[in-house]
């Protein structure tokens, strides 16, 4: 796995309200385009979760776990709570709380919606909200307050993949270190 280079904290630095990331499983975490199999940019891991094989860059456990150190993330998948089971575990991270509208819903179109009063709530109080997720250019701007943050892992390239180097800046700000080697990927 690859790792990321850790800096020092600066001292007189003014408290930062942690970000809120909304944060989706396939596409984003897992390979479901099966890109990593056809690079060498990466090792790919595959493991089973609920009946379902889930192809993981051997870099995206460490990625994520500095988003759950530097924020507060939410699982914001059709996975649901599900993706605290085997994903959660195999990523190294700790049960995060879910979006969901309590549908069963398989179809992304209510996301936004169960995400909506979670992220003004974030807003208003001062935090930053950003949601991860491969959108295809179709960001739910409408039905999301004014403020969020869309991070659209399908923009600019042929895959729908999370790369550390997709992050915005301050993400690594405030996680004291910055993707390293990102230009392979």
């Amino acid at each position: 796995m690859r790792s990321f280079g850790r800096k020092a904290p600066r001292k007189g630095k003014r408290k930062v309200e942690r970000p809120l990331i909304l944060l989706d499983v396939d596409g984003v975490i897992n390979d479901i385009e099966g890109v990593g199999l056809r690079t060498e940019a990466w090792e790919t891991h595959a493991f089973q979760s609920h009946g379902y094989t889930l192809l993981v860059p051997d870099y995206m456990p460490t990625l994520i776990r500095t988003l759950c150190a530097i924020g507060e993330v939410r699982w914001c998948t059709t996975w649901r709570h599900r993706a605290n089971d085997e994903i959660a575990t195999f990523l190294g991270i700790d049960r995060l709380d879910v979006i969901d509208d309590g549908s069963e819903s398989r179809f992304v179109d209510w996301k936004a919606g169960a995400a909506h009063n979670v992220a003004q709530e974030a807003l208003n109080a001062g935090r930053r909200v950003l949601w991860i997720e491969d959108f295809w250019g179709q960001l739910p701007t409408d039905e999301m307050p004014l403020g969020v943050e869309y991070l659209d892992t399908t923009d600019g390239w042929d895959g729908a993949l999370l790369m550390p180097h997709m992050l915005p800046n301050w993400v690594w700000a405030l996680a004291g270190t910055s993707p390293m080697s990102t230009s392979d990927h």
